[in-house]
């Protein structure tokens, strides 16, 4: 019983049944908080840990970890956390400070800010993506001398 619980099991080297899906495990993160189906959340959210969204979100949502929004998950917010991957529907902007990954059945409508992106063949985006460091701070005002630019002269045809 003691220490072998890290050992595979016969059953756990079988092959998955048939018309049994493989789990992404790159994508996978420990869920901190779960929206079900049935959930319905208005208002601002902040969160320390990572989400699964299969419910609907209305507002703000500032999260430490990871933000999953399932197929089912529709969200209609601000989303600003390390990371985002979506299958599901979301309206409004989102910035990620590491990566955001938009599976095939995503439909994404707002701007997207982050360092990394992944867009898989089917995804639906409509709005502006902006990809790179974000630098922390504002850049510095370009200096500009005054240009006396010359009227633009229209010449018969």
């Amino acid at each position: 019983m003691f220490g072998r619980g890290n050992r595979p099991t016969a059953a756990m080297s079988k092959a998955l049944p048939a018309g049994t899906a493989a789990v992404d495990v790159r994508a996978a993160a420990p869920v901190g908080t779960y929206f079900d189906e049935s959930s319905q959340f208005t208002g601002s959210l902040k969160l320390n840990k990572s989400v699964q969204i299969d419910g609907s979100i209305e507002g703000d949502l500032d999260c430490s970890g990871q933000v999953t929004i399932g197929t089912s998950g529709k969200v209609t917010a601000r989303i600003r956390a390390e990371s985002v991957l979506i299958d599901g529907e979301v309206h409004g902007d989102i910035e990620a400070r590491s990566e955001i990954t938009l599976r095939k059945t995503a439909r994404v409508y707002g701007d997207l800010k982050t360092e990394g992106i992944v867009i898989e063949r089917g995804a639906k985006v409509e709005g502006q993506i902006t990809i790179g460091p974000s630098g922390g701070g504002k850049a510095a005002p370009a200096k500009h001398d005054a240009v006396t630019m010359p009227t633009p002269h229209k010449t018969p045809v």
